[in-house]
């Protein structure tokens, strides 16, 4: 099971180390991804959208859905230390000729998704298996050599575009394919899984250059990301080992915002599978696996995170000031499932009455100053308090620097009764305008 949030933080930390389920400390080991710098937004004005967002989609897509059982590239893993189907890479490569998206509608979905709330999406055009989901000149796996060229980047991209939402393309500079022939994939004892899952004692020496060829063919591959769709907003590496640097990327988007997983800086701190244990500092991500609930790819079985849940999660870390970027994983034929429809009517019907919570706003002091977690927007003088479903006490926040006038419940418009002495604001909401979801008071403040 993915691990949950643990609120027990409260120092101010110089760097926040990554928050992590078990799973994903065990993918960040085998990507040497076991030290990050501390994060420097990027001052472009083009770049400031980031913090204010609130919500992204992050969308993990590939040839796994075919199979439905295994994770994103990891299922190949043999004898690994966290729970996944697995399958020989020879015959993971394989599904590649089964997989044909007929129902992926981007134009369809980007619009609900829209509509439920979320600001940015970031999709999976190059996971670790190799397989380019653009028809690149550069490698030779992907949707050029087994889908006919379709671009599934560009339907994206644009539908992205058409309907305002920030776009962001998630690039694993690590290429399992292409070097398939050099590299574990698993170990056992004292002996390794080759690509075909077969145990040996060592791997052939790679040829003379061809590291530096596959350096070389990230760079390409990056460049027409980079310079054939437009703007693009937000470049999500990872596992890279600065086969490019962040200056020759903005060089290309000067505007847009990296994050720190190719031995890069990066303008963002984030967490992987839990919100992050201890409060951090500046521009923050939160990445979380919810359709399905504990990985990336599609499950024919694992839960469904309902939308009540990523509602609770998302106002978690926006009352510390981060971005929740809850994950997708459509089905093999790029339909969307049910479940994850459901969830979005639910987000978006919650975000029209109390999204203003969410979005343009800043961390407040919970849980220092405040029982319940708080959003402050201070050009406009309003805090804004969050009741979860659970929280049947008063709400309370100390240390105000500013008088409370007025008490509004978001979803309903009802004025809340509250008491105000000394810099301590309480208020409890009438159990007959309560909910079973989040509860949403805006103060207002002289």
């Amino acid at each position: 099971m993915k691990i949950k949030i643990v609120l027990s933080g409260l120092v101010l930390i110089p760097m926040m180390l990554l928050a992590q389920t078990n799973d994903s400390k065990g993918q960040h080991t085998l990507l040497q991804q076991t030290e990050s710098q501390r994060p420097l937004p990027n001052n472009h004005p083009l770049a400031q959208w980031f913090p204010d967002a609130g919500l992204g989609l992050f969308v993990h897509f590939g040839i796994a859905a075919v199979h439905g059982g295994i994770d994103l590239s990891w299922g190949m893993i043999g004898n690994k230390s966290w729970e996944d189907g697995e399958i020989a890479p020879s015959e993971y490569w394989k599904l590649a000729d089964k997989w044909n998206p007929v129902k992926f509608n981007p134009d369809k979905w980007v619009k609900a998704v829209k509509e439920a709330g979320f600001r940015y999406v970031v999709f999976t055009v190059k996971h670790h298996d190799g397989y380019t989901l653009w028809p690149s000149k550069y490698g030779d796996f992907g949707v050029k050599q087994k889908m006919n060229g379709r671009d599934l980047v560009k339907e994206v991209v644009d539908a992205c575009h058409k309907y305002g939402l920030k776009v962001g393309l998630y690039f694993s500079p690590p290429d399992w394919y292409y070097d398939r022939f050099y590299r574990s994939f698993g170990k056992k004892g004292d002996k390794y899984f080759n690509y075909k899952h077969e145990l040996v004692d060592s791997f052939p020496h790679k040829p003379e250059g061809h590291d530096e060829m596959r350096r070389e063919m990230v760079r390409k591959q990056l460049e027409e990301l980079l310079t054939e769709y437009g703007r693009i907003d937000l470049m999500w590496f990872d596992g890279g080992q600065g086969e490019v640097s962040n200056d020759w990327v903005r060089e290309l988007q000067p505007g847009i915002v990296i994050n720190r997983r190719n031995k890069q800086r990066g303008d963002y701190g984030d967490s992987e599978g839990a919100l992050p244990e201890k409060r951090f500092i500046g521009w923050f991500e939160t990445c979380d696996p919810c359709w399905p609930s504990r990985r990336w790819s599609f499950s024919y079985s694992d839960r469904m995170d309902s939308g009540d849940e990523v509602i609770e999660k998302l106002v978690r870390l926006r009352s510390w000031g981060g971005n929740f970027l809850a994950n997708v994983g459509p089905a093999s034929d790029g339909s969307i499932p049910k479940e994850v429809l459901e969830a979005w009517k639910v987000i978006g019907k919650w975000m029209k009455h109390s999204g203003e919570s969410i979005y343009d706003t800043r961390g407040g002091g919970y849980p220092e100053t405040a029982n319940q977690p708080v959003t402050v927007k201070e050009q406009e003088n309003v805090i804004y308090l969050h009741a979860f479903p659970d929280f049947q006490s008063i709400v309370t926040v100390r240390e105000m620097k500013k008088t409370p006038v007025k008490a509004v419940l978001l979803r309903t418009g009802d004025e809340i009764h509250f008491q105000y002495e000394n810099g301590v604001l309480r208020f409890s909401i009438p159990g007959k305008l309560r909910s079973r979801q989040v509860d949403t008071v805006k103060v207002y403040l002289e």
